[in-house]
C-alpha cells in the first residue's frame, strides 16, 4: 500500500514537473516585471510626492522716499520791521506797533488823516517770500508778501488815477504813490525769501497805511477799490 502511494507520488510529481517549472519562471517573469516597472516609474512617483522648491530668483528691493517741500509763505503781509507813519509824522517799525496807535491815511480826496490802529495781525511762518520794491529817492524798499496790495498806476495804461493790485502785478516803469501823494517811478523788483519770519499788517477803518513812505493797502489776497 505504501509502496503504491509512494509510487503514485512519482508519477504525479513527474508528470506536473513541467507544470510547476512553467509556473515557477512565468511567476519569476512577472516578478521581475514588476520590479523594473517600478524602478522606472519610482523617479516619477518620488518627484510627484515630494515637496516642490521654486527656483529663488533675487528680488531688489526699491525704497522710495517721499520728500515734502513746504512753499514759501506768500499771503499779503508786511516784513515786521517795515516802519509805518505814524499820525505824529513819525515812523515805528511794526514789530512795534500796538492797537490804538494813531497812524496816517490816506484819503480817496487825497487828503491824509490820522487813524487808529484797530488790530495787527502778526504770524509767525518757517519761511516767506516776499518782494523788495524799489523807488526812485527811496533808499529803503517796501517790502510785502506778493499777494499784498499796494497803490499802483501802470505805465503802459493811459489812466490818471491809481488803483489797488496785487504787489505780484507790479513790473519795474510802473508808479506808486508815496506819502506826499506824488507818483514814485518803480526802478527794480527783487525776491526775498526770509526763514523764521514773523509778517505783521495792520488794520485801520480806511484800509490802508503809509509803510517806507508808500501808501500800501491793509488788505490782501483780493482786489478792491480806492
Amino acid at each position: 500500500m505504501d509502496r503504491r502511494f509512494l509510487q503514485f507520488k512519482r508519477r504525479l510529481a513527474t508528470r506536473h514537473l513541467p507544470t510547476i517549472i512553467q509556473l515557477v519562471v512565468i511567476s519569476f517573469v512577472f516578478a521581475t516585471i514588476i520590479y523594473m516597472s517600478a524602478k522606472f516609474f519610482y523617479p516619477s512617483i518620488s518627484n510627484f510626492m515630494a515637496p516642490t522648491t521654486l527656483p529663488t530668483t533675487p528680488r531688489s528691493t526699491t525704497t522710495t522716499i517721499r520728500t515734502t517741500t513746504q512753499q514759501p509763505f506768500e499771503i499779503g503781509c508786511f516784513f515786521d520791521k517795515t516802519n509805518i507813519t505814524l499820525a505824529d509824522g513819525s515812523t515805528r517799525s511794526l514789530d512795534a506797533l500796538n492797537i490804538g496807535d494813531e497812524v496816517l491815511v490816506y484819503l480817496p480826496s487825497g487828503q491824509f488823516e490820522k487813524s487808529r490802529v484797530l488790530t495787527v495781525f502778526n504770524h509767525q511762518r518757517s519761511s516767506v517770500r516776499f518782494l523788495d520794491i524799489y523807488t526812485i529817492d527811496n533808499q529803503d524798499p517796501l517790502r510785502l508778501t506778493p499777494s499784498h496790495s499796494i497803490l499802483i498806476k501802470k505805465n503802459n495804461i493811459q489812466q490818471s488815477s491809481f488803483y489797488y493790485d496785487y504787489a505780484s502785478n507790479i513790473a519795474i516803469g510802473d508808479f506808486v504813490l508815496s506819502a506826499q501823494s506824488k507818483p514814485k517811478q518803480v526802478i527794480n523788483i527783487k525776491e526775498t525769501i526770509l526763514y523764521n519770519q514773523t509778517i505783521s499788517t495792520p488794520l485801520t477803518f480806511e484800509g490802508n497805511i503809509i509803510v517806507n513812505n508808500l501808501i500800501a493797502s491793509c488788505y490782501a489776497t483780493y482786489h478792491h477799490k480806492f
